[in-house]
């Protein structure tokens, strides 16, 4: 055949191989664990052509079925960097939403940065001292900006984290919800002023039509698992049962009372589906204000919605809040995605939604289910440490033992011995099953067989910024900061399984059984939009869902 037949002939599949998607679309859901889609799908809506929203992606597109976190610390921060890095905190260094920092002798918060202002609000304010730069890698929205400068990026959620992490070093922009001013707001880091159309957005103040306003149940009662009012559930700012309907309280009616010194304005909203639905109006006045997918160039808008973690620490994720708000955002979904049906074509644009993690079931409705408490636990580890080896314990955070380094190396101790022990002394206290020392981590993975719960220890450690000893708790028990309601952090099941659901071109439709991870996403992506530059990511591309 000749050859400017062949080049005919190739030019059409060609072009369809080059073609990218106007808007990529990144949803991650906070605390989503995998069976709230089996669980609630009955009563999701149904797809169509231009309608449905877990379903519209489901019937259009892949889901992942077996993923999973490969980590131990299932934390919102951890799993938000994770999402579009394709790395493990190992290596991007956001080991959690906070660890202990040995130079400055304090916790650190994953996204503070100390040299920004805030924009939006009072610039010494620390709600908008944000920024990305305790990342330690960049992600797969940096290598789209380093080769498609045009390219937006911008992320947007409630919390300031899953707004900042996964939208990347090279953004344009990252905006979160300021609860004391019912601003979006933003930080130096990105841009001196806010946009007109946010200032415009702002100035609608949405959040204050949501004081006061009633969340009564979307269906009848009897489409809801579980009882109204179950153990262990906790209860709304301002309400004393955890049952519906529910209000949203407004603080300005109870100024003088001390109970609520410490809540700011609109602090009720994000645990309920109102919080969804105001950053649902945010991503459509985003894609609005900034052309998203209307340019000519691939833009990537990255979208967290925090509510049904926020109702979950309080509900449990088997109450009847938690499946309230997500067969609510189901419905939210829809109406997003036919926003982006007028502005851009559902046809146009690549979606991926996955969560940051799951979460465990309330203990007191769980056989074997523990809540323990960090002070007196830590009091009593302590006192056992202490009559080998005084005062080597400086701090304690995610289930992690910082130890007194300098102490030690004045009295002369063995490290290595120092660890094993503080280790054994915790394995003596309720609800611990096992540990891992630095030792091991750092300097035996070479040589040890490490099973899979040491392999997701290994992939949450941080030599600069982990603790000296991990402590493993057995399953269904977690460290509890009040007493009722539930968390997350674990290497167990209930934590690390999460859906990936990729929808647009390039994607077989079905289900995928294959064993995949979080990390997978990044990777995955970079192949579809076909990136040249080089990325270290940890997982693979999931190339059993591609065409």
């Amino acid at each position: 055949m000749k050859p400017l037949l062949v080049a005919l002939l190739l030019c059409p599949f060609f072009v369809l191989a080059q073609e990218k998607p106007k808007l990529v679309v990144g949803i991650v859901i906070d605390q989503f664990r995998y069976d709230y889609l089996t669980r609630l799908g009955k009563h999701f809506l149904p797809a169509t052509k231009n309608s449905g929203g877990f379903n519209r992606l489901i019937k259009n597109g892949a889901l992942m079925t077996d993923a999973h976190f490969p980590f131990s610390n299932t934390l919102t921060a951890a799993g938000h960097e994770t999402f579009l890095s394709g790395v493990n905190p190992s290596r991007s260094g956001i080991i959690a939403n906070e660890w202990y920092a040995r130079d400055i002798k304090r916790e650190m918060y994953c996204v503070h940065d100390s040299t920004v202002q805030a924009v939006g609000i009072d610039p010494e304010k620390n709600a908008g001292k944000m920024s990305p730069r305790n990342a330690l890698v960049e992600n797969f929205c940096d290598a789209l900006k380093k080769e498609s400068p045009q390219s937006k990026v911008i992320g947007i959620a409630l919390k300031d984290r899953g707004a900042i992490l996964p939208a990347g070093k090279r953004a344009d922009a990252a905006y979160w919800f300021d609860a004391e001013s019912g601003n979006w707001i933003t930080s130096t880091y990105y841009r001196t002023a806010l946009p007109d159309w946010l200032n415009q957005f702002n100035a609608r103040k949405l959040p204050e039509n949501y004081l006061g306003k009633t969340w009564e149940r979307l269906l009848s009662e009897k489409n809801y698992s579980n009882i109204d009012n179950a153990r262990g559930e906790g209860a709304l700012i301002g309400e004393t049962e955890p049952v519906f309907p529910h209000k949203v309280f407004d603080l300005r009616t109870a100024a003088d009372n001390p109970l609520f010194k410490r809540n700011k304005l609109y602090d009720p909203i994000p645990a309920t589906p109102f919080g969804s639905e105001l950053t649902a109006e945010l991503a459509k006045a985003t894609i609005e204000g900034e052309s998203l997918g209307q340019r000519g160039a691939t833009d990537i808008l990255t979208v967290s919605f925090s509510s049904v973690d926020y109702c979950g620490h309080i509900f449990g994720y088997e109450s009847h809040e938690a499946q309230d708000l997500v067969l609510r955002l189901d419905r939210q979904l829809d109406d997003f995605f036919k926003f982006i049906d007028k502005k851009i074509g559902f046809e146009h644009c690549l979606f991926v939604l996955t969560a940051d993690h799951g979460v465990a079931p309330i203990p007191e409705q769980t056989p074997g289910g523990l809540r323990l408490y960090e002070k007196p636990f830590l009091d009593s580890l302590k006192a056992a440490v202490d009559t080998l080896y005084p005062n080597v314990i400086e701090a304690f955070a995610n289930g992690e033992v910082y130890l007194n380094q300098k102490e030690i190396a004045e009295k002369k101790y063995e490290l290595g011995e120092v660890e094993k022990f503080v280790g054994l002394m915790g394995m003596h206290l309720n609800g611990i099953v096992n540990y891992y020392t630095r030792q091991e981590l750092l300097y035996l993975q070479e040589v040890l067989e490490f099973d899979s719960v040491g392999t997701a220890v290994l992939n949450s450690f941080h030599p600069a910024r982990s603790g000296d000893v991990k402590l493993v708790l057995k399953e269904n028990a977690f460290f509890s900061y009040r007493q009722t309601g539930t968390t997350h952090g674990s290497h167990y099941r209930y934590d690390t399984h999460v859906p990936i659901l990729f929808c647009g071109k390039g994607i077989k439709r079905g289900k995928f059984a294959q064993k995949s991870a979080v990390i997978d996403i990044a990777p995955t992506l970079h192949r579809l939009l076909n990136l040249q530059t080089p990325m270290r990511y940890d997982g693979r591309a999931l190339t059993e869902m591609l065409r």
